[in-house]
C-alpha cells in the first residue's frame, strides 16, 4: 500500500535538501542524516509524523538513486580528452599565465 503520491526527480532532490546537483555520496549521506533524525524508533517528533516523513524520505532517496544508477554517461575517446586538455591549458595560460604565483 502506497501512502505518498509519486514525486518528480526535482521534488525528490528538494525534499532531501539539494537544489541542482549532488553526488551519490552526498545523497546517501543526507539520507542517513535524515533517517537518524526522523526514524520513528529514535525521533523526538510525533510517531505518525515520523512515520510519514520516513516514507517520503525513503521514496525520494529511491528516486534519486535509481536515476543516478541508470543515468547514461558518455566516455570520450582519447582524442577528445587531448583537445579538452589543450583548451584547458589555453584557458589557464590566458587567465593566469602572467600571474607571479600561478604563471
Amino acid at each position: 500500500m502506497k501512502t505518498t503520491p509519486d514525486i518528480t526527480l526535482q521534488q525528490a532532490a528538494k525534499l532531501l535538501g539539494f537544489s541542482d546537483k549532488a553526488s551519490m555520496i552526498e545523497i546517501r549521506k543526507r539520507y542517513h542524516e535524515l533517517v537518524r533524525e526522523w526514524h520513528p524508533d529514535v525521533s523526538a517528533h510525533e510517531p505518525d509524523q515520523s512515520h510519514e516523513m520516513m516514507i517520503r524520505y525513503k521514496e525520494a532517496y529511491k528516486i534519486l538513486v535509481d536515476y543516478c544508477m541508470n543515468y547514461q554517461v558518455t566516455f570520450p575517446d582519447e582524442g577528445d580528452k587531448k583537445r579538452h586538455i589543450s583548451r584547458s591549458m589555453d584557458y589557464w595560460q590566458e587567465h593566469f599565465g602572467d600571474d607571479p604565483i600561478w604563471g
